[in-house]
């Protein structure tokens, strides 16, 4: 928006269009939350190569008037980046946020909703984890699981620090 700079008719048009997909999928995730998951996972993963392919089009110079521009104050503020950051840095921590979207959603939609337990409820996992892989698969969560609890489990053992 700091950007582009819309107009308020066109900004109209997208918050109706997000209330219509927003009950939308809230009346689905009722029926089908497997497949709501499914289907914002898919769209997180689209989200991602286009991150990709716009930080690839930067790079090589194919978008020269966004080369040196300056990163919006409210993305330095949102992702934490150095006042001194560019549009690229922005787009690095957008698509990293949308991997991470990608990863939840395609774990989440993976899991049995009757039996099994939401790997994310004490834990996330690092990039090394999200950045390698498109979710967990069933076994993989259930292990995962298994470890936070061990985690948890050590850390109050401890006590308190």
């Amino acid at each position: 928006m700091t950007l582009r700079r819309p107009s308020l008719f066109f900004r109209a048009l997208v918050l109706g269009a997000q209330g219509v997909f927003y009950n939308m999928l809230f009346l689905t995730y009722m029926v089908a939350p497997k497949a709501c998951h499914r289907f914002v996972g898919y769209l997180e993963e689209e989200a991602v190569l286009t991150y990709t392919r716009c930080i690839k089009d930067l790079e090589e110079g194919r978008i020269p008037e966004w080369t040196n521009e300056p990163a919006p104050e409210i993305a330095i503020d949102y992702w934490r980046l150095p006042a001194d950051a560019k549009l690229i840095d922005v787009m690095y921590a957008v698509r990293s946020d949308e991997s991470t979207h990608r990863f939840v959603n395609h774990s989440l939609a993976n899991l049995n909703t009757k039996t099994d337990v939401n790997p994310f409820a004490f834990r996330e996992p690092d990039m090394h984890v999200k950045g390698k892989k498109i979710g967990f698969e069933r076994e993989e969560a259930a292990k995962y699981v298994e470890e936070s609890h061990d985690l948890y489990l050590q850390e109050k053992e401890k006590g308190p620090a």
